[in-house]
């Protein structure tokens, strides 16, 4: 049997750190057997720093990431890394430089220049408080400035779905059907905003209930993890979003971030019709 590759990795950066760290675990998710201790090195500023980073570099060899916009600062990593033979990639490099050739501007070499508390920034912390606001059926009366609802059955992600569109900017509600209680359907009366049906598998929703209910210690609900009883929950979920014809995500084999990418393409189609 071949031993499991390991590696280490720099992860270096003149602001939070989360752009390098997402795009390494984005890559790193096409390598599965591979085994990493990642070097996390954040607010990069000072020659001080540096040298701690290239401590760090001469003890454990693998390779640098960086997204380090100050050119002096690049120049003496990149200096230290071609010394040490420790491969290297400034990983905004290649988009930056696209965005410069068309637009024909130069960049600004801001660091953390995304960080800055811009319009977006407070767009989407008023869209995580519009989320926990109308989370779970919640405020169904006030859904004027919503530009998504999300519609499921008990344990269809709506909630972490909703949060995740949040921090992308989305005000998102959602709301739990419950079975023998009709939708509130009178609540969409004259408003512009795109409904979203969320389904699961019914055998994969009684395993996920039937762990929730383990976990709160929930004995009296005996039906809310039976399959028959879910099964029939999920036919008349699917019967309400045919019925006002809106768009069903099956979220079975999904991510979260893949379920809110297929959510954020219908509301920019619904948007475009």
């Amino acid at each position: 049997m071949m031993a499991t590759p390991k590696i280490h990795i720099h992860l270096v950066s003149d602001s939070t750190g989360e752009t390098v760290h997402q795009i390494s675990r984005a890559c790193l998710a096409q390598f599965p057997d591979v085994k990493t201790t990642e070097h996390v090195w954040t607010l990069v500023r000072s020659q001080q720093h540096l040298e701690a980073i290239f401590t760090s570099l001469e003890r454990y060899h693998g390779i640098l990431l960086m997204s380090i916009l100050d050119t002096d600062l690049r120049s003496k990593i990149e200096e230290k890394c071609d010394s040490l033979l420790v491969p290297h990639v400034s990983v905004l490099d290649p988009v930056v430089d696209l965005f410069g050739t068309v637009l024909g501007q130069s960049s600004r070499n801001k660091p953390g220049g995304q960080r800055q508390l811009d319009g977006d920034y407070y767009r989407r912390i008023a869209a995580i408080d519009f989320a926990v606001s109308h989370d779970d059926g919640m405020n169904m009366g006030a859904l004027k400035d919503a530009d998504i609802l999300l519609v499921g059955v008990s344990r269809s992600s709506k909630t972490p779905t909703s949060m995740y569109l949040a921090h992308r900017g989305y005000k998102v509600a959602n709301y739990a059907l419950v079975p023998g209680t009709p939708f509130p359907i009178h609540h969409l009366d004259g408003l512009n905003i795109i409904v979203v049906g969320l389904t699961n598998d019914p055998k994969r929703l009684s395993l996920i209930r039937r762990t929730r209910q383990i976990a709160m210690s929930d004995d009296a609900n005996e039906g809310y993890a039976d399959l028959e009883a879910i099964t029939e929950e999920v036919r008349q979920a699917r019967r309400l979003f045919t019925l006002n014809q809106w768009p069903v995500i099956d979220v079975t084999r999904r991510s979260i971030e893949e379920t809110a990418a297929a959510i954020i393409q219908l509301h920019t189609t619904w948007n475009e019709s």
